[in-house]
């Protein structure tokens, strides 16, 4: 089980690794829009349809490796006040969630992609993107999630109980 959470730690690595860049490249997109804007008064029309789509892998990338690190948000004004059996049963509930979450993401995200792939779907922007690359971040990021989910559940199941009160909020001490 140790080469599983090692490989999901690596793709979420990964995972965030590119969404850094994205965002990133999104920054500089849009210094060279606002530069082009309103220094040389030549707006370029398709930063904006680009950031959007830069946007999207920012988010579906980097979402493993935020539930790896327990920074997604997390409600804890009950949980604190819980056993330590307690919240070990809301983590695995949550984590359980979040899989199920992940694979209905990944299902319907798969077939959005096929569906956009078989229409021939183009954005409306001026790119003219056909859309199912744009998309295919969506389930993309959805498996990366669930598997990171999945490692969490083992690991916390593994563990057999949850963090202290005090500790920072972590899925499962995931290594």
């Amino acid at each position: 089980m140790q080469h599983f959470d090692r490989l999901v730690r690596q793709l979420a690595r990964l995972g965030i690794a590119l969404a850094a860049i994205a965002l990133l490249v999104s920054l500089a997109l849009i210094v060279y829009s606002v530069a082009m804007r309103y220094v040389l008064n030549q707006p370029v029309a398709w930063v904006d349809e680009l950031v959007g789509y830069l946007l999207v892998a920012t988010v579906m990338l980097a979402a493993a490796d935020a539930l790896l690190e327990g920074e997604h948000i997390a409600v804890d004004i009950l949980t604190e006040r819980l056993s330590r059996r307690g919240r070990w049963i809301t983590l695995l509930g949550g984590m359980v969630t979040v899989a199920a979450s992940a694979v209905l993401l990944a299902v319907e995200g798969a077939d959005m992609v096929g569906f956009s792939k078989m229409v021939g779907l183009m954005s409306n922007g001026y790119m003219a993107v056909p859309m199912w690359i744009p998309q295919l971040l969506v389930p993309i990021g959805a498996v990366m999630m669930g598997l990171a989910a999945v490692a969490a559940i083992v690991a916390a199941w593994r563990r057999g109980t949850a963090p202290d009160a005090g500790e920072p909020h972590r899925p499962a001490g995931i290594e």
